[in-house]
């Protein structure tokens, strides 16, 4: 996670060092700084969480990790871009709390 983030700021921020503020590439690269920032206080308080042993947030850390990768994919094959040390979330399936009730089950509404 850390390797990830470090990496996304290291390129932001050259980013915005390179452009005068009030450009339009300083505003898009301060609009990913702020992304990349919010996702990342996102996905620590995930991984938090699911190490307090709160199972439910698996999918959630999954998701968010998700998002902070899709943020460093147009570096893809820059020499420092390593995908094999931010590999994607795989589900082997999907747990069902639930199931649908059938046309039988479903409570009927009576008029008062």
């Amino acid at each position: 996670m850390d390797a990830l983030h470090t990496f996304l700021l290291r390129r932001i921020g050259h980013l915005l060092a390179v452009h005068p503020p009030r450009t339009e590439e300083h505003r898009a690269a301060d609009a990913l700084h702020r992304a990349v920032k919010i996702t990342w206080g996102e996905l620590e308080d995930c991984y938090d969480f699911l190490h307090r042993g709160e199972e439910d947030m698996e999918v959630e850390l999954g998701e968010t990790w998700d998002r902070l990768r899709l943020f460093s994919r147009s570096w893809n094959g820059t020499p420092d871009y390593d995908e094999s040390l931010w590999p994607p979330i795989r589900y082997a399936h999907l747990l069902f709390t639930a199931t649908p009730m059938d046309h039988e089950e479903r409570p009927r509404h009576t008029s008062p």
